[in-house]
């Protein structure tokens, strides 16, 4: 119960900063009272308050006796010509799950560029797929980040058409595009906890994988590094999840049910700690012991990305560093406006296995 207090303290503090950042609340605004914040995000007083505290720490918002909290004046002086960038990508629940998974890297891009003394302003899907709409918003600024989730058919040849600097992020595998990419290098991760699993080869190997693109992709590679180093292809088992975890875990949780009655003694691939969160109840609710009885490998890292609904951290995960990732693809669209290239960029952000109980 603890943990999840300072999940949901740290989730609203992350949301109330990143409306301080991008302008949503502005100096000398008034903040809504703790009632109203614990009404907004279902919690109580008590949780709504520690956030606010941790405001005034900062100072980013004061208290008047008696009368309300404000929030602070800016503390960074605008330069004449501040750097104006959009950031194209989706806003996302104030909870710790859907922060720690996805809503962290836009809330990073806006304290990145806030720091460096920019205006920031997010760009939604919609707008990006209208190539009328998407030139009148990004008509006064100097360079656009956008998230790979947006690119499609319909959005790539609208963002082909402007003229500032664009560089994607958020993506796993190079995208091909006229346009500067930071991309996950996932190889380096899974090729480590390839070999650390290869010491002492288990019988079995079972890999649970979300069918969206990334998921396919984390399965591939580990897929192919255990597969190079020696492991037959023939023992390694595959279960495909169809529904987004993130917004449904009962797929998950059944198969870890299904799972259950043949998985000790081999060992299981998670593309995803949020489908690993939904499988342990299973494994535990039969009294399976990870990390003794099978080794579970996962990936993502959220735990250590604020989500920790197991009280502290347990899953053996693949890093996949989102902080790092969202401060790099800001850096770089900063350094393609201070000084434009005609070479197109890609960067690899690298990931690192972390052992934790459940494997290794």
């Amino acid at each position: 119960m603890r943990s999840q207090r300072k999940n949901m303290t740290n989730s609203i503090r992350n949301t109330l900063e990143d409306m301080i950042f991008r302008g949503d609340l502005r100096s000398g605004e008034m903040l809504a009272s703790n009632t109203e914040l614990a009404k907004r995000f279902g919690v109580s007083t008590l949780t709504a308050d520690r956030a606010v505290r941790h405001l005034v720490k900062e100072g980013l918002v004061y208290r008047k006796q008696g009368v309300g909290t404000f929030i602070t004046a800016q503390k960074i002086q605008r330069t004449k010509k501040s750097i104006r960038v959009g950031i194209a990508d989706r806003e996302f629940p104030a909870s710790p799950l859907w922060d720690s998974a996805m809503g962290i890297r836009t809330r990073i891009s806006f304290q990145y560029f806030y720091k460096n003394q920019c205006e920031a302003k997010l760009i939604d899907y919609v707008t990006v797929c209208d190539s009328d709409k998407l030139a009148d918003a990004v008509h006064d600024l100097d360079g656009l980040l956008v998230s790979a989730q947006f690119l499609d058919t319909v959005t790539i040849p609208n963002l082909q058409q402007l003229s500032i600097p664009i560089v994607v992020t958020n993506l796993e595998a190079i995208a091909d595009l006229p346009f500067h990419e930071v991309v996950l290098d996932n190889s380096s991760g899974l090729r480590e906890a390839a070999k650390k699993m290869m010491a002492c080869p288990p019988e079995e190997v079972l890999i649970v994988y979300e069918s969206h693109e990334n998921g396919k992709n984390r399965k591939r590679i580990f897929e192919n590094s255990i597969c190079s180093l020696g492991y037959p292809e023939g023992r390694i088992k595959s279960y495909c999840v169809e529904t987004d975890a993130l917004n449904n875990g009962v797929p998950s949780y059944r198969l870890g049910l299904q799972l259950c009655s043949e998985i000790k003694g081999k060992f299981l691939f998670s593309t995803s700690d949020v489908v690993s969160f939904s499988m342990l109840e299973a494994f535990r609710e039969k009294g399976l012991n990870v990390g003794k009885d099978f080794q579970l490998l996962s990936y993502d890292n959220l735990e250590d990305y604020g989500s920790l609904s197991l009280g502290e951290p347990f899953l053996t995960t693949i890093d996949a560093p989102k902080v790092r990732w969202a401060e790099r693809s800001a850096e770089l669209l900063l350094e393609q406006i201070g000084k434009p290239q005609n070479e197109t960029m890609i960067i690899r952000i690298p990931t690192r296995l972390v052992i934790r109980k459940t494997a290794f």
